[in-house]
């Protein structure tokens, strides 16, 4: 992608110019990995001023809209014996498999790529949660909850069971525990109990056997 300001060819040579040297796992010259020859860039299109806000999102767009869903294949960490068999997308498979094969090197072993094939290699988060450089996500889904919860009283301030304004920071602490027993406290408890027990034990009963009898006959 490229922005409004700087024309898409400058875009194109600074993406030629950037390269990562990769590990050195053998003999041989030093790989770098760049961008490849297939590069997609166009102008961000925006009506008037192009602000910081359009800027992030179209960032967030897309950075949500680029993030697949390999469905329930990859929802949990994997064995080598489970890889063949994933029903993936065949570009997704040989990823996962690129994960495992460079996971096996002793020189690649703190990246822990076998441990994190089902995510293609990557333990991060596409976005930052530095508590220094931004907000945390624990702080937007506490305004987000307040937020509905004024919404849906109408924009009125929420109370608590005293009329007290309700606050979320407010934390009750127990300072004392006392023994309070254990089992029933009388014999009747105990016999109730235990009659309503055997009841339900019964009804389940019968209703096996009402399936069992239907089944039968059906057949």
């Amino acid at each position: 992608m490229a922005w409004s300001s700087a024309p898409v060819s400058c875009c194109l040579r600074r993406a030629r110019q950037v390269a990562v040297p990769l590990p050195q796992l053998g003999a041989g010259p030093v790989r770098l990995a760049r961008w490849g020859s297939q590069l997609d860039l166009r102008p961000v299109q925006t009506r008037g001023e192009l602000t910081a806000e359009a800027v992030a999102g179209y960032i967030a767009k897309y950075a949500t809209k680029a993030t697949e869903d390999f469905g329930p294949a990859l929802d949990r960490r994997l064995n080598e014996c489970e890889i063949d068999g994933l029903e993936v997308p065949p570009h997704v498979l040989e990823l996962v498999r690129a994960c495992w094969r460079l996971g096996g090197h002793p020189r690649l072993k703190d990246l822990r790529l076998r441990q994190w094939a089902h995510m293609l290699g990557f333990r991060g988060h596409w976005q930052t949660k530095s508590r220094r450089y931004s907000i945390t996500f624990t702080s937007l889904r506490r305004a987000r909850a307040e937020y509905g919860r004024r919404r849906r009283l109408g924009g009125a301030v929420p109370l608590d069971a005293w009329g007290r304004e309700l606050d979320d920071q407010t934390v009750i602490v127990l300072a004392d525990w006392t023994y309070a027993g254990i089992g029933y406290r009388t014999l009747g408890d105990a016999w109730l109990a235990e009659s309503a027990a055997a009841w339900a034990r019964e009804q389940r009963q019968t209703a096996r056997e009402e399936a069992r009898t239907h089944t039968t006959h059906i057949a």
